[in-house]
């Protein structure tokens, strides 16, 4: 998180997108740096898990099956971690219900199909204020 404000008066919300489908990745990568998002666009839990010792972003929004592993014991690892505990996460399943996400005290569970302007509302209100314009 970037809170040095002379540097810059807008601040990007930088969001962390784990999705293994290319053609998803691609579409959410899109219109999230079209909302004014920093994208981190992830397709394996170890790139997930790579990423996230380097760098936290503000919001991550997580599918839950993914080749290498799964986005609940992800969203519980950064539920679990004391830097990140406090960051919004986000699930996304076309299989699993929103019991999944509860498991690890998701912030959301958004059933896949999605709709674009639904997901976006739901992650802009997970957001501090202080992003939105």
């Amino acid at each position: 998180m970037n809170l040095n404000s002379s540097t810059s008066a807008h601040h990007k919300p930088e969001i962390y997108v784990v999705e293994d489908n290319q053609d998803i990745g691609f579409i959410l990568e899109y219109v999230l740096t079209e909302e004014g998002f920093q994208v981190k666009l992830l397709s394996t839990a170890a790139e997930f898990k790579s990423a996230f010792k380097l760098a936290l972003p503000d919001i991550f929004l997580l599918d839950v099956m993914l080749p290498d592993g799964n986005g609940i014991a992800l969203c519980d690892q950064i539920k679990k971690d004391l830097r990140s505990k406090q960051l919004p996460v986000l699930i996304m399943s076309a299989n699993a219900d929103i019991t999944a996400s509860q498991a690890c005290n998701a912030d959301e569970f958004i059933p896949k199909p999605f709709d674009l302007s639904n997901l976006i509302a739901k992650i802009k209100h997970h957001l501090p204020a202080v992003y939105l314009d």
